[in-house]
C-alpha cells in the first residue's frame, strides 16, 4: 500500500503534505518519476525515484535521509 501511495504522488503532485506538515515531497523532474522528501522536524532530505519501464516491473528507490545541519 506505501509503495502504491508513494508512486501515485510520484506521478500526480507537485506538492504534497503529509502528517500534519512534517512531511514535505516536491516533484524533482517534469515527467513525475523523481521527487525529492523533506523532513522539517529533524531537517533531514531524502530522493526517490522510480526504476522500470513497464508499471509491473517499476521499483521506488530512496536514498539515504541526509541532515540539511552538516556540510
Amino acid at each position: 500500500m506505501k509503495k502504491i501511495l508513494l508512486m501515485m504522488l510520484l506521478t500526480f503532485t507537485t506538492i504534497a503534505h503529509a502528517d500534519e506538515g512534517r512531511y514535505t515531497m516536491i516533484s524533482a523532474s517534469t515527467n513525475g518519476v523523481s521527487m525529492w522528501v523533506l523532513d522539517s522536524e529533524k531537517g533531514k532530505v531524502k530522493h526517490c525515484y522510480m526504476d522500470g519501464i513497464r508499471f509491473e516491473n517499476q521499483v521506488i528507490h530512496c536514498q539515504k535521509w541526509k541532515d540539511l545541519n552538516e556540510e
